[in-house]
C-alpha cells in the first residue's frame, strides 16, 4: 500500500509542477494548503500517508487562474469546476490527469487530481443574513436531489428541478455577491469557499497577503509566508503531528495508472 500511495503522490506532483509553472508565468500567487503545508513543515514533502496535494488561492488570484488554466494545460490534463465545465462535483477546482483512473471513497470516478480551493474576503462586520441564506442554498444546489417522500423533500427536489436547475448559474451568482461584499469591506478576514459563512474559521488578512517559498519534495513551491499561523488557525493547535490512528489514506478505494478514467467509465456503463 505504501508503494501505491507514493505512486499517487508522484502523479500529484506532476500536476503540481504544471500548475506551478502556469502560475509563475502569469504572476498568480498560490500556496500549498492543508495537509500539504503540514507535510512541507514536518517532512519537506508529502505526508507519508497522504494521497493528494492541495493548493489554495485568494479570490483575485483564483479568478486569474481560472481564466488561463484551460488553455495552458498540456495534453492529457483537464480542469473541472463550475466556472468552466458542466462536469463538476465541488465548489473548488480539480486539475485532473486524464490518463489515470481513481475511484474515491464516495464512488466518484476521475483521474488522479490536485485540488485548488479559494479564499474570499469576509467583512469583519458581517451580519449573517443574506449571504448566510445564499450559502445554505449553495449547499442544497451542490448536493442536488435526494430520495424521500416527505413534503419537505418533494418541495426541495421540485425547486432544484425548476428554479435552481442550472447549478452553475446559481454558483456564479453566489460568487458575484460574495466578491462585491468583500471588495467593499475596509476590515475583513479570509475564509474558504465563498466564506463558507456557516462553517469555516476566519483567517487574518496578513496570512493570505504575504507569500514565500518552501521546499517540498526537492523543489521550491509557493506558500503563505506565515504558514505556522495558518496551520494554527486551521487546526487550532500548535503540534501538527497526527497520532498513528489518524495516519490513514483518506481518498481512494481504487487506483489504475494505465487506464484513462473516461475509458474506465465507459466500460462501467
Amino acid at each position: 500500500m505504501e508503494r501505491e500511495i507514493r505512486k499517487i503522490q508522484l502523479k500529484c506532483l506532476e500536476i503540481l509542477d504544471i500548475v506551478d509553472s502556469i502560475c509563475r508565468e502569469n504572476n498568480i500567487q498560490y500556496s500549498l494548503c492543508g495537509g500539504s503545508v503540514v507535510g512541507a513543515h514536518l517532512y519537506k514533502g508529502c505526508l507519508p500517508w497522504d494521497d493528494d496535494v492541495d493548493l489554495m488561492m485568494t479570490r483575485s488570484n483564483y479568478n486569474r487562474f481560472v481564466q488561463v488554466i484551460s488553455k495552458s494545460l498540456p495534453e492529457g490534463y483537464s480542469v473541472r469546476n463550475y466556472q468552466l465545465s458542466n462536469e463538476f462535483e465541488t465548489m473548488f477546482t480539480k486539475i485532473i490527469n486524464d490518463n489515470t483512473t481513481v475511484i474515491q471513497q464516495d464512488g466518484t470516478i476521475s483521474g488522479v487530481f490536485l485540488d485548488v480551493t479559494v479564499y474570499d474576503k469576509i467583512p469583519m462586520d458581517y451580519r449573517f443574513k443574506w449571504d448566510e441564506f445564499l450559502w445554505k442554498i449553495s449547499q442544497v444546489v451542490t448536493i442536488g436531489r435526494i430520495d424521500g417522500k416527505s413534503i419537505k423533500i418533494k418541495g426541495r427536489n421540485f425547486i432544484l428541478s425548476t428554479l435552481l436547475k442550472d447549478k452553475r448559474k446559481y454558483l456564479r451568482f453566489f460568487q458575484s455577491q460574495v466578491e462585491k461584499i468583500g471588495e467593499k469591506a475596509k476590515e475583513y478576514s479570509y475564509a474558504e469557499l465563498f466564506g463558507a459563512y456557516c462553517n469555516t474559521k476566519p483567517y487574518s488578512p496578513e496570512i493570505f497577503e504575504n507569500y514565500s517559498e518552501i521546499e517540498f519534495e526537492g523543489k521550491n513551491y509557493m506558500i503563505v509566508r506565515d504558514y505556522i499561523k495558518y496551520l494554527q488557525t486551521r487546526y487550532e493547535r500548535t503540534d501538527f503531528r497526527e497520532p498513528k490512528e489518524k495516519q490513514t489514506v483518506p481518498h481512494y478505494q481504487y487506483v489504475n495508472f494505465e487506464i484513462p478514467y473516461k475509458q474506465y467509465k465507459s466500460k462501467e456503463l
